[in-house]
């Protein structure tokens, strides 16, 4: 049975819609308004904005400037093992999270049968010593238990999607993507009782007051997916280590300050890079 805290969650998550996502019609406008953001520095593009970059933006650092390049840790790793394991508790195939995490790291450590790692992810997970696997999945296993305890999956009328990120392709501008992450999406119903989408986003780091826009941002990507059936109609931003949770409901204001929180993102990435980097963008 879920505990107190689960039903919080799973109910801020799932609760019926008080705003009606029609509304999200009236969002014309916005694509040209974001490409026109994304092209007043040639040579700076192109950007690939993701929540990391938007929160960047926002919350920046004194040593932003000494930021290290991406590389794979258990840090990096767990989220994307961590969403493979509850995916796979959800439709069945394991019993628990650590079984989960194991079988997606033997699914990209398996060797011979011809197999060999596509991903970036699976040719480093196969290339560290047995010590270093077992942070790697301590780690992976912490994420998915957190995640997979936090709600009640039985209260989900259909079953939801886990950890299907989504990009935004600009049809104004071939120099802006955004992409929209969630790990948990599923449906309600709105005021007139038409199915739209709610999303769960897993949170790191402090509390920050920038938390609001940057969820705005997932519902704008979510919002300007023309390709998507339902409408968007609530964010709910969760930090497991707290268990504190922020909810947006999505409406036109919603959308805007998500603009906003693009246009200071894209203002950031171009002033960060050097004309060199600029140059070497424009080129990819």
């Amino acid at each position: 049975m879920p505990d107190a805290a689960a039903r919080q969650l799973t109910d801020a998550l799932l609760a019926p819609l008080t705003l009606d996502p029609s509304v999200l019609v009236e969002a014309e406008g916005i694509p040209e308004t974001l490409a026109a953001h994304a092209m007043p520095c040639p040579g700076a593009g192109p950007f690939r904005l993701t929540d990391h970059a938007v929160r960047t933006a926002l919350t920046p650092r004194q040593d932003a400037g000494t930021d290290t390049p991406f590389a794979w840790s258990a840090r990096t790793a767990r989220r994307a093992l961590g969403v493979a394991a509850v995916r796979s508790l959800a439709t069945g195939q394991v019993r628990s999270p650590t079984e989960g995490v194991r079988s997606r790291v033997a699914q990209a450590t398996r060797s011979g049968e011809g197999h060999h790692p596509t991903s970036a992810m699976d040719r480093w997970l196969a290339s560290l010593p047995a010590a270093a696997l077992n942070a790697v999945v301590a780690e992976a296993v912490t994420w998915a238990t957190r995640l997979w305890s936090a709600l009640d999956w039985s209260a989900f009328e259909t079953a939801p999607t886990i950890g299907r990120d989504h990009w935004w392709n600009s049809p104004h501008s071939s120099l802006l993507a955004i992409r929209s992450r969630a790990e948990v999406r599923s449906a309600v119903r709105d005021s007139a009782g038409q199915p739209a989408s709610v999303h769960l986003v897993v949170l790191g780091g402090a509390r920050r007051a920038t938390v609001r826009a940057e969820l705005s941002v997932v519902a704008l990507v979510e919002a300007l997916r023309r390709s998507d059936p339902l409408p968007p109609g609530r964010v709910v931003g969760w930090w497991p280590d707290s268990g504190h949770l922020v909810r947006v409901e999505i409406d036109r204001s919603t959308l805007d300050t998500g603009v906003v929180a693009v246009a200071r993102a894209l203002t950031s990435l171009a002033g960060a890079r050097t004309p060199l980097q600029a140059e070497t963008a424009a080129a990819a």
